[in-house]
């Protein structure tokens, strides 16, 4: 069947045809209109895919392999891009060594391109270059086009228009999903007289013994059998979802047909899919840092039962491999192809959510990455309806080769230190601001020439040894950072995602300068120390002997880290550098509600050396503090005058308060943060709805329960008596003493809401007129001023009476049951009818803690482990059985010191956090010293607390701001547009360029990995 008649609708008339039947309309009304035209010439629109093709240029239109361009010296070949146009049914061509979009006809206005016969979707090129093919959709259009190289510029004087009918094409049973080629290398006897011997690749999957080469043909001519790159014949893998397999078709056949027809296509062979899932549970692999104790439930993915036929997603092609996503089973398809007319399916990889493991995980696009230095390989896949946007998972495709079938290591890979990464959200993912669309790798290296051969060596390691000479140490970065190591350096394997929001986010998998992101100073020992460094091979700083470090002198050894964001800045904070390291803008200011309090009666909170006799040490600004005297001898920081010295001693008359920031993870800190430490903080901001159940006062109990189904107690982290009293065991309260200091740091509701108004019937005719004015019941006179002199009016939020205030007995998710704070004996019950009495209906409340200090504004979390229990819904600690919660912290307790007040700082009292006495030498507290259980440390924070001369009132704050988070390395679309919509990515490593597609306004762009900037000039539309 003719091509056009297959695939023009019956209504099409030729253009000009149109126009002039219009003009004679016209005339027989009056005459056409002599008024100019407007014609708005477009360039690319809705472009969804690429492929970029190397092509001899003048007297040579044939392919070349990509890394044969560009040809610099005579530009005889030049690097194409070819670049799917999904509205127009077209393909875009573009000349990037002329930087030129190719105008295919030239005697037509604006831009023509390539036209296929229906809507392009996926488009691969042959190794070779010599042909390349395009998927293509629509009503009846369905099908396989193939675009010759020969043919994919302008017609000469000689050639035809260039037009559906200049291709080869087939026609599909369904809408054709990805495609990739695979090479079929095996061999057969060439049946040549002159050689008996001579083996040639097989033509075909159907008739093995088959070895027909190219069909000759003068225009548009292709030779996929013959072109330049791996032996082999070049076959198509073809998806097709909606009939849930994948067709084998041969390239040089379908180049083979007659251009302008539609034929069927002919698989060779069918691949459908298994998409069998383990019907038992699996067990991710877990690092060290996330496994519980053996005596915790251990973490499972539950076998998942999908009754959905496998739907073939997206490809990503290796070497004999052809990994497949599926958009409706949990699985990724694993095919051998080794030999592609015999197709196998391996085990598959098995998608799973560590956070969400009931959820059926599916997949969209994958990528598959190059092998490492180490020997390692990876596959990202798109976790496409993750939550809340679709993510990025990993797979250690080296653990699954060790032992295929072991169905735990086919689980996604999960990274170390997350529990440190709150920010991040999963272990098992990579999580953006923004939905992935799309994710590649790219391996490059610039290596650096031999100063006595000229030679570089590709893929070498920066060596960061002190004094060393070897080729490795010329990777050191140099005095202002202007060469060597640094974030901007993509040398290594590295992978990109691309999001819809227009940014494209760099991803470290093997960064081949990472021995040289770190500090100078070294940490022989098997534990991590501040800087997150563990395991040095040097016993010394990174200095060599005239006193120039040897690496980046970065604020943690865990900048770089596998599968993880990568930076964008050097996490240093410095005059000449900026602030880029986690960093103290102010030290913490202090604040008090109500009446001031005198500078030497007042609380401080101060940082503390850290193990090991480490002084303790911050940034504030680009200045470095740490708690010693500058002294060359000493290890950094201390050795240098250009360290500030840093007091920790709450009895020093010049202190001023103090915290230091643990630099382990980089990954903890959020850009820019303004934590507060309250103390007797609320937990969330006022509810409008607490309420009581009024049968619960019959019989006038001690005890009642406050409602509030919505509120998620254990979510915002409320501590009652139990789960309190564990934190008073780590403090190492007795336990003779543990139920009455229990009671005194549970926290506490505190009514905020007003009264009925006073003209409310209540008063008069309901419980109202019952109020009493005192708690002895005897003295009762029934009215809401009675209840303003018990509880109080709301006119000083930061000042309301105590009586407002309930403890907290049991928690649960919207349940407490709680009683007057502080209340005895049978005043316990006479105070609780007083309440309701006064609060009848939904009143407003929050939460607080009773005396400790909160902290809160850290990264936008609640960084506590307090969770609802299952079954039942009490809240109850779970960091025990859950490490990502190791490092969550937000309560700090006082210490007391005995030589300032000695009444209050003895053990019988119950609302002590830790004592100390300083006139013993006991204070500052110092790790492993008497109060050190009160050293607060979590994420972002290390800090004592000291209880001043006066004791703390609620509200008391002390408030600083960090900077110097976290910030990923990304390269931007919207630079050139404010309207995107990225759909792919492609690189071209013989350039250095990663491509990405957009289906708004730009058309295609390229990024310069020099540089991680759009390539100059502007993008092409």
């Amino acid at each position: 069947m003719n091509i056009l008649s297959r695939l023009l609708p019956p209504s099409f008339k030729p253009l000009k045809v149109a126009v002039l039947g219009l003009c004679a309309w016209a005339g027989f009304l009056a005459s056409c209109s002599q008024n100019p035209v407007t014609v708005n010439l477009h360039a690319m629109q809705s472009s969804g895919r690429v492929s970029f093709v190397c092509r001899g240029v003048d007297n040579d239109p044939k392919g070349h392999k990509l890394d044969e361009c560009p040809e610099y010296e005579s530009a005889s070949r030049h690097t194409m891009a070819l670049v799917t146009q999904t509205a127009t049914n077209e393909v875009a061509v573009v000349d990037l060594y002329a930087q030129t979009i190719v105008d295919i006809d030239q005697t037509t206005p604006g831009y023509s391109f390539l036209r296929v016969g229906g809507a392009p979707g996926a488009i691969v090129t042959t190794p070779g270059g010599a042909a390349t093919f395009v998927g293509v959709t629509g009503l009846q259009k369905n099908g396989i086009f193939a675009l010759p190289t020969t043919c994919i510029l302008p017609p000469t004087e000689q050639e035809p228009a260039r037009d559906l009918t200049t291709w080869q094409a087939c026609h599909l049973s369904s809408a054709p999903g990805d495609i990739t080629v695979v090479i079929d290398s095996k061999l057969v006897p060439a049946n040549d007289p002159a050689d008996p011997t001579k083996m040639v690749p097989r033509a075909s999957c159907v008739d093995p013994s088959a070895t027909t080469g190219p069909k000759p043909r003068e225009l548009c001519a292709a030779d996929v059998v013959n072109e330049p790159g791996p032996l082999g014949r070049r076959k198509l893998l073809v998806a097709l979802p909606d009939e849930h397999k994948l067709v084998l078709l041969d390239a040089q056949r379908l180049l083979d047909q007659d251009p302008g027809k539609f034929p069927e296509c002919e698989p060779e062979a069918t691949y459908p899919l298994d998409g069998d899932v383990p019907p038992t549970d699996l067990a991710p692999i877990l690092p060290e840092d996330l496994k519980p104790p053996t005596t915790c439930e251990q973490p499972t993915y539950p076998a998942q039962h999908v009754n959905l036929p496998p739907t073939p997603g997206g490809f990503a092609a290796a070497p004999d491999r052809v990994y497949v996503a599926d958009q409706a089973r949990p699985v990724v398809h694993v095919l051998d192809v080794s030999d592609p007319c015999t197709p196998t399916e391996l085990e598959p990889l098995l998608p799973r959510s560590y956070m969400e493991p009931n959820r059926v995980v599916t997949t969209s696009r994958l990528a598959v990455s190059p092998i490492t230095k180490k020997g390692n390989q990876f596959l990202y896949a798109i976790d496409q309806n993750d939550q809340p946007s679709a993510s990025v998972m990993a797979f250690d495709l080296s653990r699954i080769a060790d032992k295929p079938k072991d169905e735990n290591r086919r689980t996604p890979l999960l990274v170390k230190h997350f529990p440190r990464q709150p920010i991040m959200r999963a272990p098992d993912r990579l999580r953006f601001p923004a939905p992935v669309r799309d994710v590649s790798f790219v391996m490059r290296d610039f290596p650096k020439s031999d100063t006595t051969t000229g030679a570089g060596e590709y893929g070498l390691s920066c060596d960061p040894t002190p004094n060393a000479s070897g080729p490795g140490s010329e990777y050191q970065p140099n005095s202002d950072y202007s060469d060597g190591a640094r974030p901007i350096n993509l040398r290594g394997l590295f992978g990109f995602a691309m999001l819809t929001n227009g940014q494209v986010a760099v991803i470290d998998v093997e960064d081949f300068d990472a021995d040289c992101r770190r500090p100078v100073t070294a940490n022989t020992s098997s534990v991590e120390d501040l800087h997150g460094c563990l395991d040095d091979k040097i016993p010394g700083p990174y200095l060599n002997d005239d006193g120039t470090r040897t690496v980046t002198d970065e604020s943690s050894c865990n900048v770089v880290e596998p599968h993880r964001p990568r930076s964008a800045p050097l996490s240093i904070s410095s005059t000449s550098n900026g602030l880029h390291a986690p960093t103290l803008r102010t030290f913490p200011q202090f604040t008090t509600p109500g009446t001031s309090v005198p500078i030497d009666r007042q609380p401080h909170v101060l940082a503390t050396d850290f193990d090991n006799g480490v002084p303790a040490q911050v940034n504030v600004n680009s200045q470095l503090y740490a708690h010693c005297e500058p002294n060359p001898s000493l290890p950094p920081p201390c050795n240098t005058t250009t360290t500030a010295s840093l007091s920790i001693d709450p009895q020093d008359p010049s202190v001023q308060n103090s915290l230091t920031l643990p630099l382990i993870e980089p990954r903890s800190y959020a850009q820019d943060e303004s934590p507060t430490l309250v103390f007797e903080g609320q937990l969330f901001p006022p509810r409008a709805s607490g309420y009581w159940d009024w049968d619960e006062f019959d019989g006038r109990p001690s005890q009642v329960t406050w409602h509030d189904p919505d509120a998620n107690f254990c979510g915002s982290g409320v501590e009652d008596a139990d789960t309190i009293a564990a934190r008073g065991t780590e403090l190492g309260i007795p336990a003779s003493r543990l139920d009455a200091w229990a009671k005194e740091h549970a926290d506490y509701v505190q009514i905020t809401g007003d009264y009925l108004l006073s003209d409310d019937p209540y008063w008069t005719l309901g419980r109202g007129s019952q109020c009493a004015e005192t708690i002895d019941p005897n003295k009762a006179q029934g009215d809401r001023d009675a209840c303003i002199r018990m509880f109080g009016t709301i006119d000083d939020p930061t000042n309301l009476f105590t009586t407002r205030n309930l403890s907290i007995l049991e928690a649960s998710s919207g349940d407490l049951v709680v009683q007057p704070k502080g209340c005895q004996g049978d005043t316990c019950a006479d105070l609780l009818a007083q309440l309701a009495c006064c609060f009848p209906t939904g009143t407003a409340y929050t939460v607080r803690a009773a005396n400790q200090w909160l902290l809160t504004g850290t990264s936008g979390l609640g960084l506590h482990d307090i969770a609802a229990e299952t079954p039942g819904g009490r809240c109850v600690h779970t960091a025990s059985c859950d490490p990502s919660k190791a490092h969550f912290g937000q309560r700090a307790f006082e210490v007391c010191d005995k030589a300032i007040d000695s009444t209050n700082c003895v053990e019988t009292e119950p609302k002590v956090g830790c004592i100390a006495d300083s006139t013993k030498g006991e204070i500052p507290v110092l790790p492993k010293s008497k109060a050190s259980a009160c050293i607060f440390e979590n994420l972002t924070s290390r800090f004592v607390v000291y209880r001043g001369a006066e004791p703390s009132r609620p509200g008391m704050t002390f408030a600083w701001q960090t900077t110097g988070g976290f910030v990923p390395q990304t390269m931007t679309l919207l630079t050139q547009s404010s309207s995107v919509s990225p759909q792919s990515l492609g690189y071209l490593p013989e350039l250095g360029y990663l491509a990405v597609v957009d289906a708004s306004t730009l058309g295609l762009l390229l990024f310069d990995l020099n540089s991680l900037a759009v390539v100059s000039p502007s993008p092409y539309f």
